[in-house]
């Protein structure tokens, strides 16, 4: 038996502002006063769907702009894309 697709729960478009990570391919956003981190990711298409091609692929973009550690304020929407016990969220750009 299949499991169904649970969608991700996701936040109003808003500001966030913490620290970039990069990790491997991807980069991650760390939110002031959040434990954990979130995967990045362009989503001009609107889909709110984590794709690993995609966000290796911007993780390449930002690393042109930034470096680890740095300070951001990024536009976009949060979504929670965790399963069963496991915490991931995205943070789509806009």
């Amino acid at each position: 038996m299949t499991s169904p697709v649970v969608p991700g729960v996701h936040s109003a478009p808003g500001q966030y502002s913490g620290k970039i990570h990069f990790r491997g391919e991807f980069a991650y956003f760390e939110e002031i006063n959040q434990p954990d981190w979130s995967l990045l990711q362009f989503d001009s298409l609107l889909t709110h769907v984590a794709d690993v091609v995609v966000a290796a692929a911007t993780a390449s973009e930002l690393r042109n702009s930034y470096n680890e550690g740095d300070q951001v304020i990024f536009h976009g929407i949060m979504s929670d894309q965790s399963f069963g016990v496991v915490a991931f969220c995205v943070l789509f750009l806009s």
